[in-house]
Parts: C-alpha cells; sequence; structure tokens
C-alpha cells in the first residue's frame, strides 16, 4: 500500500515537471485617453513562464473601423515576437485616432497567440474626448479663377472644444506651382467658442491649363486638427487672352473692309 501511494506521488510530480506553466500579460486593463487626431499608445509586456521559447502572434479586435492598432519594440512594425524560456518581452501598441472619431469610451481585446495554440487576451480601453477641437464653419464651396492671375476666399474657423487653441493656421493644399498666402498666418489663441475668419489669396500659374481643381483645406493647431474640407476652382483663360483674341479679330475685320473697298474702287 505504502509503495503504491509513493509511485503515484511520483508520477504525479513527474507530470507537473512535464506541465508547462502557462504565458500570461499584465494583468491590468490597458487604458489610454486621447484627443481625436492623436495616437494612443500602450506598453504591453508579455510573459513567457514555460521552460521553452514561444512565438506570440499579435492582435487587436474590437475597435470601430478606422481604429488600427501596429505593433514594435521600438523599431519596424512587427506582428509576431519571440519571447525566451522564463522570460518577458515589453512591446509597444500604438492606435492611430483619426481626427473625424466620434467621441466616446471604446472596448477591445489584444491577443497574443502563441505558437503552441494557446492564447493570451488582455482587455484594452480606448477613451476619445474633445477638449480641444477645431472645425471650419463657413467657406465657399467653389469659385472660378483666371490662369495667371490671383483669386481670394476667406474661411471661419470655430473653437467647439472646451480649451483654448494656439497657434491656429489654415492649410490648403493646392497644386504645384500655385502660390498660397494666408491672412493671418496664425491666429496666436483661440477662445472655447469663439470664432475667426482667416483670408486665403492664390495666385494660379499662367501655364495651368483650364478646367476644375479640387483644393483640400484643414485648420491646425498645436493642439489637434480640423476634419478636411473640398473647394472646386474653376480655372479660365485669363481675360488679357481674351482681350488679344477680340482685338485680333477686330484688326481682321477693319483690314477686311479696307481691302474690300479699296478693291470696290477699281
Amino acid at each position: 500500500m505504502k509503495r503504491t501511494l509513493l509511485l503515484l506521488i511520483v508520477a504525479l510530480l513527474s507530470l507537473l515537471a512535464l506541465t508547462p506553466l502557462a504565458a500570461r500579460a499584465d494583468a491590468i486593463t490597458l487604458a489610454q485617453t486621447v484627443q481625436a487626431s492623436q495616437t494612443a499608445v500602450y506598453q504591453v509586456a508579455l510573459h513567457n513562464e514555460t521552460a521553452v521559447p514561444h512565438t506570440y502572434t499579435l492582435t487587436l479586435t474590437g475597435l470601430p473601423d478606422g481604429l488600427t492598432a501596429v505593433f514594435s519594440q521600438g523599431g519596424p512594425l512587427l506582428t509576431q515576437v519571440n519571447v525566451a524560456a522564463n522570460a518577458y518581452e515589453q512591446v509597444q501598441m500604438a492606435v492611430d485616432v483619426p481626427v473625424e472619431t466620434a467621441v466616446a469610451q471604446y472596448t477591445a481585446q489584444f491577443s497574443a497567440a502563441r505558437d503552441d495554440g494557446q492564447t493570451l487576451t488582455q482587455p484594452v480601453v480606448l477613451n476619445v474626448e474633445n477638449t480641444y477641437a477645431v472645425q471650419i464653419a463657413s467657406q465657399s464651396l467653389n469659385v472660378s479663377a483666371f490662369s495667371g492671375q490671383e483669386f481670394g476666399f476667406d474661411v471661419t474657423a470655430v473653437n467647439s472644444g472646451a480649451a483654448a487653441l494656439d497657434n491656429l493656421a489654415l492649410t490648403v493644399d493646392a497644386p504645384a506651382k500655385w502660390v498660397v498666402r494666408t491672412d493671418p498666418t496664425t491666429v496666436p489663441t483661440l477662445a472655447p467658442g469663439a470664432e475667426t475668419t482667416l483670408h486665403a489669396q492664390i495666385l494660379v500659374p499662367s501655364s495651368q491649363v483650364t478646367g476644375d481643381q479640387t483644393l483640400q483645406l484643414s485648420l491646425t493647431s498645436d493642439q489637434t486638427t480640423s476634419p478636411t474640407s473640398s473647394l472646386t476652382v474653376r480655372v479660365q483663360k485669363s481675360p488679357t487672352f481674351l482681350y488679344a483674341a477680340f482685338g485680333l479679330m477686330g484688326l481682321a475685320v477693319a483690314a477686311a473692309i479696307v481691302y474690300f473697298r479699296r478693291k470696290g474702287r477699281r
């Protein structure tokens, strides 16, 4: 009886020695609070508490479309991490939050799938706030312009957040060779709920062909950026070209009249 019990204890100890310990991630919930247009950065520690090295495949699921995660260890982006036996690796997870992301609390799940089929999971919380927010409240949707000449338009900016914005500026994404000037260049500060008007003056190069060109407008500050807005510019030939053409036509008509009068007298 004693011998049988001893053999059973030895068998159990041998089984425990052969059973690998489960790996784990940090036990706390990963949480970050950011403004829309910023990036949320999480630090994750992967612990391999087994006697052999393992490879972990990293994913983040549960966030809305447009919110995606990338992983790194201070260098190139990666999707897998190798962790030595009885060791751990630190991984950085970054979630880019576009400026149009709605203010809300988002929950997701971080997963690290181990090469032996086991999966580690960790809850993730992302809080998106609007302490800083700016938007284009008023602008022209389309304007007409002439090649070789300038045109201008105004944009009304509103601070729709709960804190002041610093160094507010109008950014115009225009075609190459178009010269853009804004007045003022920057607004030093804009209080919550306040609005201001920025003027843009743009020179269209004389080489620009006729047709519609779409400009992208946005407001930038030290704290945040507005959603992008579009302005359609219909480019026409310079009026000086039209005047010259009409002048040449007039000279041609006058020359024809003189010619026929002289010919008729013969």
